[in-house]
């Protein structure tokens, strides 16, 4: 396990809390990377245009620079660039289109998030004609049913395009996607989850796999699916729902709520006693990943969803659980990034001190940064390699430098439990 990661040798919260948080460093880090991007990243059509990797991830993190206060004069051109990379995202969509029989619905890995943060941009730039072009585009991708084949899963699934669905809700004025569209995905996702379950014995009412595994990830696997379902309007809250001694909505079908909630629960058990989860299912699947795409890194956003929607202390102490292993064990080898990188797993504390306001884990968060900027990171760790996108590269890391300097709002991309 040791060649995994770097040892942190940092002391967990000293001086009783008392920590001074260096606003200025954050500020130069991410000065420093954003001019290497665009030094060395020149957006090129031919360019993989995809959120994870390609062209539309780096615009979404000059999006993401120019909508926070804390950072918008560090580059005021930030969202030109961001118009420059989305359009050359755009022009490979388009291209891909035409030649691909890939899954359209496809949103960190498919055409549908290029379009939707492209969506994100044309709004920013108040042009309502690009923008009803790029929803447009969006919608037009939604999945349509079982004859459309594909995964249920996050990175190129269905559970993908509902975080894209409810990215765009909240970002866009007004409902973008209706309830009615957002429902009818869902059933699709709990109907593909019991049939493989029933067919496969499974110990999980909802169950999936990809590619032959029964993956439980973030990524590709329970996690993600789980997470997405409880964002639907199913479990969304309601003023005064908490005096009917019900924590979730109203409108959320009995069957439903049980396989959903029974299925976390199963997750649940899996957990070790170090705090970390397997990759899969399967028999001696490996618990030694701990990485947002597989691991504790990723499934602490199912945990938290659950623990605000059912009030149950079980969902708390196992993030907590899941935060102290991150702490000890998350400052990866792989790289800088999101999906298997220390920016990914630092997400993790940003996303535990919304959650409780401890600021142990604001502590730990900026600690995070420290060891990735340290001389040994640099010199030791392995360059990813997409290394300036969104979620292997610095791109990554720039947006949770971003949401260092404004904690209260923090969430990981198309991962937040507070909308």
């Amino acid at each position: 396990m040791d060649i995994r990661y770097f040892k942190n040798l940092y002391p967990d919260f000293p001086r009783q809390g008392d920590f001074l948080l260096d606003e200025e460093r954050v500020k130069d880090l991410i000065s420093s990377y954003v001019k290497t991007i665009l030094a060395e990243c020149k957006p090129q059509v031919e360019d993989r245009g995809d959120v994870y990797v390609g062209n539309a991830g780096i615009a979404y993190m000059f999006w993401k620079l120019q909508r926070s206060d804390r950072t918008r004069q560090l580059f005021p051109t930030a969202l030109q660039h961001a118009a420059d990379f989305i359009g050359k995202a755009k022009a490979n969509a388009e291209r891909i289109r035409k030649r691909s029989s890939l899954q359209c619905y496809s949103f960190l890995c498919g055409n549908a998030g290029i379009y939707a943060v492209s969506a994100a941009i044309s709004a920013a730039l108040n042009d309502t004609e690009e923008l009803s072009t790029d929803v447009a585009n969006f919608k037009a991708a939604m999945p349509k049913g079982d004859s459309d084949g594909g995964y249920d899963e996050l990175l190129v699934g269905r559970a993908g395009y509902l975080s894209g669905c409810y990215w765009l809700n909240d970002t866009l004025p007004g409902q973008t996607i209706p309830d009615e569209d957002l429902i009818s995905i869902c059933q699709m996702v709990v109907a593909n989850g019991r049939e493989y379950s029933t067919k496969n014995h499974s110990p999980f009412p909802l169950m999936y796999e990809f590619h032959g595994t029964e993956y439980l990830g973030a990524a590709h696997g329970v996690c993600g699916i789980m997470h997405m379902l409880l964002e639907s309007p199913w479990f969304r809250q309601h003023p005064g729902i908490e005096s009917t001694g019900m924590p979730f909505g109203l409108s959320t079908p009995s069957d439903v709520l049980h396989d959903v909630k029974r299925t976390v629960d199963c997750l649940l058990t899996l957990q070790d006693a170090e705090g970390n989860f397997p990759v899969a299912l399967q028999d001696g699947s490996e618990r030694k990943l701990v990485h947002w795409c597989h691991g504790a890194p990723g499934t602490v956003y199912v945990l938290a969803k659950a623990h605000l929607i059912f009030k149950k202390e079980r969902y708390l102490m196992a993030l907590r659980c899941s935060a102290d292993f991150v702490w000890r064990r998350g400052v990866l080898r792989k790289g800088p990034g999101l999906c298997h990188g220390v920016a990914g797993n630092g997400y993790v504390f940003l996303l535990l001190f919304r959650l409780t306001h401890n600021m142990m884990y604001l502590y730990r968060a900026h600690k995070f940064v420290e060891l990735l900027s340290s001389e040994e990171f640099k010199q030791k760790a392995r360059t990813p390699d997409r290394p300036h996108s969104l979620f292997e590269g610095v791109a990554g890391t720039v947006c949770y430098l971003v949401d260092l300097l404004q904690p209260d709002q923090a969430q990981f991309p198309f991962m937040d439990v507070f909308h």
